[in-house]
């Protein structure tokens, strides 16, 4: 069926100014460059201005809240009074008192009860809650962008102090030369200045706690000491740093003198005991266990009885008295014996009287150290070396165990160890690249003693930086209610369908004074399930659609002939069909538009009050070739200032496969008929639903036409219907201000990541692009992060780590798998048995993929759920596994003497689909070949 252009109220292709805005030639690639420095400043400026709604959601403390069960009842059940003044109609009485309005309100009894254990262990009036567990989406911004500017900064400062070196070299070094002292100095002093407000306000949010009598945890204890340990060391450690910097700049005789090299010690000390900390907070993470042999003695009850650890957790060594951790000592005085007998060395035999003091024409300084100076250096480097091998090592442990507990309840240590390993691990870097770059190569010349000697600026830097974001983090404070009750409420999802009217209810009764909360949209398991079908689907639709396959090449149809004939083609192919996608939402209408110049392929399905919206991903050249287009031009219509940040920019190779053919015209107004055609055969107080959805090339697609359908349903006053987006592996679509314009639109937009997926991990090029809606995160673990806070997103990239092959959509599909599999391996959520036994209730594919491909069926997954814990025979559910990687693929025998060779489309494929019964539908097929 051709999409009608010409009806009142669609969409005209003669008044678009799509086609001319992106074949323009004056758009070349180039002019992205000359707007990324406006487009920079605007994207800094939001990213302290952004609405700090998003809360970190670690908050694993909180405030009572205020809403009991009885209060639900009262709420959902009618006013006596009007029953008695007869308000009420006889219908509405029934309504009230039948058997499925109570089975909704214990539900959503049960949903608040569960939501209440995860996040009210503390009362926030009585207890210290710190700023880490529930630090906004600004904050953690920040803290990051801090972390990284300073390590920007730090290299900056370290090749040129390196470049500067080796243009010296072996010459000899005026030691009347200040322009080191001054930039040491002004650095110093700025990096002092700034720890010491951070210092002020720590200590200022402990006193105000202790002062409020607040009661403190161990744990929060023992991790606030050990950080304003550290941040008192690095403190002192910049004081000796600014103090013989400065006398150097009032008095360049001092160099050399005997105080000049206690300084030196004293620093070293600072490092020494800083390093020594960083050992222990690691160590402090390691489970406890009584030594053999000793559970009897007296020495291991003490230990024992002096443990403080959470009910139902772990004994860590930071749960015990502080001897425990005396191992971590080991290192501390060998470091400190040979930092001690170098630096004493030199002072005793090298300090003396500058040159100036006996001449007044000031002389220069020939440099040089002894073998005993070099050979204390070099112990000093390997023993750092090896405090942070150890601490790397205990925090990678550490983060390995993580992954095989439920991820719910480990999230905070997880991202809290994870954001210790990458600052230590800054630290580490610039310790080696200090002493490598600026000591060991040409430790005897003059600049090498001066930018080592005097304090290696580039760590002091860094070390600031990292020091001042902890003492942020571990300050304590107060949250308010709202923002504890959204930190939990942002990260729950439903499992089915069905579930979220009873989470979005029970979400208004637990947190009712918070509005913007009430407006953010909920993720559905089940959904995002089915999107997944639908994106796979599309991907063979074209296979399989005879009409499509008229309009290819005859090549190819001389092949497919040849394969009809034949039977014996060796081509990757599915058991996806058309019947079982549409009977997700019991569809009765399909209809398929290719794009022949940008090869788009899109197919639309409607019926019941649903409309399916499924774009194709890369499967072609054409495709790709688009793909690499990634330079930007205006949204159509154009609007807005770049110089302002408020044109909407989108990249190039999206938008031409989105408007090439007039497709945009054509899948618009077919949306418009499917939802007028639901609207007349369904009652019109029902609201309808618009899926829009794609993996790849195909969710960018998606996001452009989702915001164009959304646009268009509302100006043709159809506000009774709902877009919502659901995409994998989509790349970013455009700038900032398209993504405000876009979240604006259509809030219900969830970008699915499978792990560590290169496509959704990078391309953000600095602030060139940026993602619109929720994401969601999920890996071959079984993990599944909704929303995940922006610390939390950025601990769980691997740096220089990204996989192009979870981007595939076979690994998506492992990964979602993995996830239901979790709920019944003790790795899931509080309810992920009980959602994945409704989801299979309420999904017959679902169902039927299960107990096939996985040997979990309805009947044993009820039992399992419903057996006492204690009494279970297994921690898992007998027998469950995840599927092979290649169960949806139908493989026929070759023969070669007459095998044809595959199709472009079967080489790029993999796909999946369960196998299970084809659907009687009575369905009305047709293509529109573009």
């Amino acid at each position: 069926m051709g999409a009608r252009g010409d009806d009142t109220g669609h969409l005209h292709a003669d008044n678009e100014l799509d086609a001319a805005d992106v074949y323009n030639p004056l758009h070349l690639p180039w002019q992205t460059l000359s707007a990324l420095a406006t487009e920079t400043g605007h994207a800094f400026r939001q990213t302290f201005t952004e609405s700090g709604l998003s809360t970190s959601g670690h908050v694993q403390q909180g405030l009572q809240y205020r809403t009991s069960p009885s209060d639900v009842r009262k709420a959902a059940e009618p006013d006596k009074t009007l029953l008695d003044s007869g308000q009420v109609s006889a219908e509405e009485r029934q309504a009230s008192s039948v058997k499925p309005a109570s089975a909704h309100l214990k539900a959503v009894e049960e949903d608040m009860s569960r939501v209440a254990r995860k996040m009210l262990t503390t009362d926030a009036s009585t207890e210290v809650v710190l700023r880490f567990n529930f630090m906004s989406a600004r904050e953690s911004r920040a803290a990051l962008l801090c972390v990284v500017a300073s390590i920007v900064a730090g290299a900056g400062v370290l090749i040129t102090e390196f470049v500067i070196k080796m243009e010296t070299g072996r010459k000899p070094y005026h030691f009347r030369t200040t322009n080191i002292y001054k930039c040491n100095v002004a650095i110093g002093s700025a990096c002092w200045v700034l720890l010491t407000g951070m210092l002020v306000a720590f200590g200022w949010g402990v006193l105000d706690a202790v002062r409020h009598h607040k009661h403190w945890k161990h744990r929060q204890r023992r991790n606030v000491t050990l950080i304003m340990v550290e941040g008192v060391l690095q403190w002192f450690n910049l004081l000796f740093y600014v103090l013989p910097n400065g006398t150097l700049l009032a008095n360049p005789c001092y160099i050399n003198s005997g105080t000049w090299f206690w300084f030196g010690f004293a620093r070293w000390t600072c490092w020494n005991t800083i390093f020594m900390l960083f050992l222990v907070h690691a160590y402090s993470t390691r489970v406890w266990k009584l030594p053999m042999g000793v559970s009897s003695t007296v020495s291991a009850a003490a230990i024992e009885h002096g443990f403080q650890s959470p009910e139902g957790h772990s004994k860590l060594v930071m749960d015990g008295p502080w001897i425990l951790l005396w191992p971590c000592l080991l290192l501390w005085p060998w470091f400190e014996a040979v930092a001690g007998y170098g630096w004493i060395h030199n002072a005793l035999h090298q300090g003396g009287p500058a040159p100036c003091e006996n001449s007044g024409d000031p002389a220069p300084n020939t440099c040089g150290v002894d073998r005993a100076t070099a050979i204390t250096v070099d112990i000093i480097v390997a023993s750092a070396v090896l405090y942070f091998v150890i601490t790397y090592a205990l925090l990678l442990s550490k983060l390995k165990g993580y992954r095989r507990k439920p991820y719910t309840s480990v999230q905070v240590g997880l991202v809290y160890n994870t954001l210790q390993l990458w600052l230590r691990l800054a630290v580490m870097t610039f310790l080696m690249l200090c002493m490598v770059l600026l000591w060991l190569i040409g430790p005897g010349w003059c600049p090498s003693q001066h930018f080592s000697w005097l304090g290696l600026m580039p760590m002091q830097i860094v070390m600031t930086a990292t020091t001042a974001v902890l003492c942020y983090a571990a300050t304590p404070r107060t949250p308010q209610e709202h923002v504890v009750a959204s930190s939990v409420w942002l990260q729950e999802f439903a499992w089915t369908e069905a579930d979220k009217p009873v989470k979005l209810e029970a979400r208004s009764m637990m947190a009712p004074t918070d509005p913007t909360l009430a407006c953010q949209p909920i993720f559905c398991f089940q959904t995002m399930m089915n999107m997944l079908y639908w994106s796979c689907f599309v991907y063979d639709h074209a296979r399989m659609n005879p009409s499509a396959r008229a309009s290819k090449g005859p090549s190819e149809q001389q092949e497919v002939l040849q394969e009809r004939q034949q039977g014996t083609a060796f081509t990757a192919r599915t058991t996806l069909t058309l019947e079982t996608a549409m009977s997700l939402y019991k569809l009765t209408e399909s209809h398929s538009f290719w794009e022949v110049e940008q090869d788009t392929r899109c197919l639309i399905s409607s019926g019941n009050n649903t409309v399916v919206v499924a774009f194709r991903g890369t499967a072609s050249m054409r495709n790709a070739l688009a793909d690499l287009q990634a330079w930007r031009i205006a949204h159509p219509p154009r609007r807005g200032r770049t110089w302002l940040g408020t044109r909407p920019l989108v990249h190039v190779g999206f938008l031409k496969s989105w408007l090439a053919g007039g497709l945009k015209v054509k899948v618009v107004n077919r949306v418009l008929e499917a939802v007028q055609q639901c609207k007349q055969s369904c009652k019109s107080h029902v609201p309808t639903t618009v899926f829009v959805t794609g993996h790849s090339l195909g969710g960018a697609l998606a996001t452009l036409a989702a915001q164009d359908i959304c646009k268009q349903l509302l100006d043709n006053k159809q506000s009774n219907t709902k877009v919502v987006c659901y995409t994998f592996a989509a790349p970013r679509t455009g700038n900032h201000a398209f993504a405000r314009e876009y979240n604006a639109m259509v809030p219900d937009t969830w970008s699915i990541i499978n792990d560590q997926d290169v496509v959704t991990r990078e391309g953000k090029m600095l602030f060139l692009y940026k993602r619109p809606g929720q994401r969601v995160i999920l890996n071959a673990a079984g993990h599944m992060m909704v929303r995940p806070t922006h610390m939390e997103a950025s601990v769980q990239k691997s740096t220089g780590g990204q996989s192009v092959r979870q981007h595939m959509l076979t690994n998506y599909i492992h990964a979602v798998l993995a996830v239901v599999l979790a709920q019944f391996t003790g790795l899931g959520f509080l309810d992920g048995m009980e959602g994945i036994i409704r989801l299979a209730e309420a999904s017959p594919w679902i169902k039927g993929l299960l107990a096939t491909q996985m040997d979990m069926s309805l009947p044993e997954m009820q039992a399992f759920c419903q057996a006492d814990p204690a009494s279970r025979s297994e921690p898992t559910l007998p027998g469950a596994h995840m599927p092979s990687k290649g169960f949806w693929l139908v493989k026929r025998p070759t023969l070669p003497s007459a095998a044809a060779a595959p199709s472009v489309a079967g080489r790029l494929m993999r796909k999946v689909s369960c196998q299970i019964p084809r659907a009687s539908l009575s369905l009305q097929r047709s293509s529109d070949g573009v």
